[in-house]
């Protein structure tokens, strides 16, 4: 159990801050409201390939005017994630066996790795891509590693429908400015690159309540309690 425990932990740390996914302020105006399944693929030269053949494959997420919540399934663990700017919230919530277990941090203190190790630099295009049934428009995404970064310079091509979001769903990180819900992105780290490409949209289908911690999930402000926790049973 503690060797896939760690795993779990590792892949907790490759999706929590996926910024592209929400935005850290609410703003008046509606945002996209509803249920995205991507695919995820991943490069890595230092995960080998039985660490990445365990890393989900798919990821569907709902989102409701820049709050955003998903799941990951690794065997017997199951892993939920609520991102609730209006609240500073950010939950982590483990279900494994008969315990449910959760950590609640404040959003605002959260810090997001291609921040602090890369610039970014968008460039426009015309060229349009058909992605989930969305006509998709073009950016290209230049990555260059700050000083003590070790990596290399990365460009890559990003897609995002204006027809299910605006600039307000990108109003931070590497893709801040970026006018529409990003539908073909990627998450950059040194040891990671981690591509999300969406294969469904579903318009509608959330609600607000969809974003408040369960009930019955016993809340904990350290992590090797709450790991200690679900060990034993």
């Amino acid at each position: 159990m503690k060797r896939f425990f760690s795993l779990a932990m590792i892949v907790v740390l490759s999706f929590v801050l996926l910024t592209s996914l929400t935005s850290k302020k609410k703003k008046k105006s509606k945002q996209f409201r509803g249920i995205v399944t991507y695919s995820v693929s991943y490069e890595s030269d230092q995960l080998s390939d039985v660490q990445i053949a365990k890393m989900p494959t798919t990821i569907t997420v709902k989102m409701y005017d820049g709050m955003s919540s998903f799941d990951i399934a690794l065997g017997p663990i199951i892993q939920s994630f609520i991102i609730n700017p209006t609240t500073d919230k950010y939950i982590v919530m483990i279900e494994y066996g008969l315990r449910k277990a959760a950590m609640v941090k404040k959003y605002s203190e959260m810090t997001n790795d291609s921040l602090e190790k890369y610039t970014t630099q968008i460039d426009y295009s015309s060229d349009t891509k058909i992605i989930a049934g969305y006509t998709c428009k073009k950016a290209v995404v230049t990555f260059t590693p700050k000083e003590g970064t070790e990596d290399e310079e990365r460009m890559f091509s990003v897609y995002y429908s204006e027809e299910l979001g605006s600039a307000k769903d990108n109003i931070d990180g590497p893709y801040k400015g970026i006018p529409g819900l990003l539908l073909e992105s990627y998450d950059v780290k040194p040891d990671l690159i981690t591509k999300m490409v969406a294969t469904e949209v579903k318009k509608g289908k959330v609600k607000e309540l969809d974003f408040f911690m369960p009930s019955d999930y016993k809340e904990f402000t350290d992590g090797e309690e709450m790991q200690k926790y679900l060990m034993e049973q």
